[in-house]
């Protein structure tokens, strides 16, 4: 029974020659020389990887992309949405997309542009969308069957300030108050976007899980949060449950103790009991490294659970490239995570 890989890979500004990401300048594009020796790299990067899928971030040259994932052996790809780029400037992007390649044919494949039945009393508004629109991918694995696979990219951290605006107050007391004052709200907005667009991926696994308690679903995606964040919290519902309601958190009755795993999301490397006491970062920028890559797995995929469809075994993180090169914008900057299921005989 053959082992399935499946991988997460954020490709840094993968923007063919002319294209800029986020303002015209030379250092935010590639020359000819660069984009060749970023495409050559990643195509080495997915020998080393050996994942039979794999999902993108930061894709803006997706038809570029299509082209050399199917010359590596995958034959199967889908980008989801469409780059968004500076109205002022057609060539400059400010927002990238999503895409997944697979050696495995789709079963299904779409955009998933809804937000699962965010409730109305949530602080969340009705225009609520994705910062960038998810893949939903169906694909059958030998020995498995079918899964379930979403490929994202949450919300990024940082709280941006427009410059102009800044610019054009004359008087500095005025122009120091006025930026800590954008930027507080600003902040407000990416954090609460960030941990939205999470709760929207959990209800989204909810609707498969309430069908199907035991199936196989797995997100892939770069988070933009650390694996102790309350957004990953409210992705993996991971934390601890002291009551519910007035019953203690240990006090479920043994016939439905078995639920309060089925809801519950699982960070694959947490799975993995021989993986490495300390877990490689896989972001690094300018000498700070950080987790921010992940592959996440519903109960079904649970080497605990009895009734498993599958088992993850391994998680691998190939950051050589932080220590060994090529220089950020040839490599990433961040790591690629891919982690292998098994059989349920396993």
């Amino acid at each position: 029974m053959p082992d399935l890989r499946v991988a997460t890979f954020n490709l840094y500004h993968f923007a063919a020659p002319g294209i800029f990401w986020h303002e015209r300048k030379a250092s935010a594009t590639y020359t000819p020389e660069q984009w060749a020796a970023k495409l050559a790299w990643i195509s080495g990067m997915l020998t080393k990887m050996n994942a039979d899928v794999v999902g993108f971030q930061e894709v803006v040259s997706d038809e570029a992309l299509r082209v050399l994932t199917q010359a590596a052996g995958y034959p199967y790809f889908y980008n989801a949405a469409r780059p968004i780029f500076d109205s002022d400037d057609p060539e400059i992007y400010v927002n990238a997309t999503v895409a997944i390649a697979s050696r495995l044919p789709f079963v299904s494949v779409n955009d998933l542009a809804g937000v699962a039945g965010i409730p109305a009393d949530t602080v969340i508004d009705e225009g609520f969308g994705f910062s960038r629109v998810p893949v939903e991918a169906i694909v059958q694995a030998p020995g498995i069957g079918e899964i379930k696979v979403y490929v994202c990219h949450l919300k990024s951290q940082g709280a941006f300030v427009d410059p102009d605006e800044i610019d054009a107050i004359a008087d500095w007391a005025d122009k120091i108050k006025r930026y800590y004052a954008l930027r507080t709200m600003a902040g407000v907005d990416q954090v609460a976007k960030r941990a939205a667009e999470a709760g929207a991926l959990y209800r989204t696994f909810r609707r498969t899980l309430d069908v199907d308690p035991e199936a196989a679903v797995i997100l892939l995606g770069d988070m933009n949060e650390d694996p102790e964040s309350h957004t990953l919290g409210i992705l993996t519902q991971g934390e601890r449950v002291f009551s519910w309601g007035s019953v203690a958190g240990d006090a479920i009755p043994e016939e439905f103790a078995y639920l309060k795993h089925v809801y519950k999301l699982y960070d694959a490397w947490h799975l993995v009991p021989t993986q490495l006491n300390t877990r490689p970062v896989t972001h690094s920028s300018f000498g700070h490294g950080s987790v921010l890559d992940y592959a996440i797995l519903s109960n079904g995929l649970n080497p605990k659970n009895p009734r498993r469809r599958g088992t993850v075994s391994k998680v691998e993180v190939f950051d050589a490239h932080f220590r060994e090169g090529p220089e950020r914008g040839i490599a990433s900057d961040h790591a690629p995570v891919v982690a292998t299921i098994t059989g349920p005989a396993v």
